[in-house]
């Protein structure tokens, strides 16, 4: 119709900022022309490749040409060959190569199921080792809610696959929440932290703030994957 911006001359083939302009309005009546020409184009180049003006020369080798070739010297050849499979070949393993290798021993489930038990020790151990010398209860009731938080988390995040810690990014926003608020709980409501659990608390609400910031902005990226 002429084009769709305000520079474009209809009817014209313009320039304006280096920018070409096809303002042309019968882009409809152009297009047999255009594909006879195309056409005609294919066609002389295929004529070509089979040979030139004065040295026409047909070579059955080449897989174009014999795939257009229907009648030759009075010999019927069509249909065609099916043209060679293009899928790449497998060598075969050599017999000896496959005979050396050595299988892989079976796992021993005995020093696996040793290793965890002593690591879970350990860790109960450690937990009962903090209630016999910590100085009062509530000591021991944070350690043992901080001990068990980590080995969630521990778990939760090396038991997931390393192309989803992005999702898991997000979903993590809930426990640095929770995090954040117990440290603005800690913080006092000074403008300056002035004890130690203070800066603690000033501390956690922070890391928290970056880790919910950055899941948000994860998410975002995520979401945005999906838009049309």
């Amino acid at each position: 119709m002429g084009g769709n911006v305000e520079t474009t001359r209809p009817g014209e083939i313009s320039v304006h900022k280096d920018v070409i302009h096809v303002g042309l309005t019968d882009l409809a009546s152009r297009l047999p022309a255009q594909s006879s020409t195309l056409y005609g184009n294919n066609i002389s180049k295929f004529l070509l490749s089979i040979g030139e003006k004065e040295h026409f020369y047909i070579n059955l080798e080449d897989e174009v040409v014999r795939g257009s070739i229907v009648l030759h010297e009075g010999k019927w050849l069509w249909p065609p060959p099916p043209p060679p499979s293009m899928a790449p070949t497998v060598a075969a393993a050599p017999v000896a190569a496959v005979k050396d290798q050595v299988p892989p021993p079976p796992p021993n489930y005995f020093n696996r199921t040793l290793t965890d038990s002593l690591i879970y020790t350990g860790g109960i151990g450690g937990a009962l080792g903090l209630g016999l010398v910590s100085p009062n209860h509530a000591f021991t009731t944070m350690m043992t809610t901080f001990s068990l938080a980590g080995l969630v988390g521990y778990h939760t995040v090396w038991g997931v696959t390393p192309a989803l810690h992005s999702p898991l990014m997000s979903v993590t926003n809930a426990i640095s929440g929770i995090t954040a608020v117990g440290g603005l709980v800690l913080m006092g409501g000074a403008y300056v932290p002035g004890t130690v659990p203070q800066v603690l608390g000033s501390t956690a609400a922070f890391i928290s703030f970056i880790n919910i910031f950055g899941g948000f902005v994860v998410t975002q990226r995520m979401l945005d994957m999906f838009k049309r």
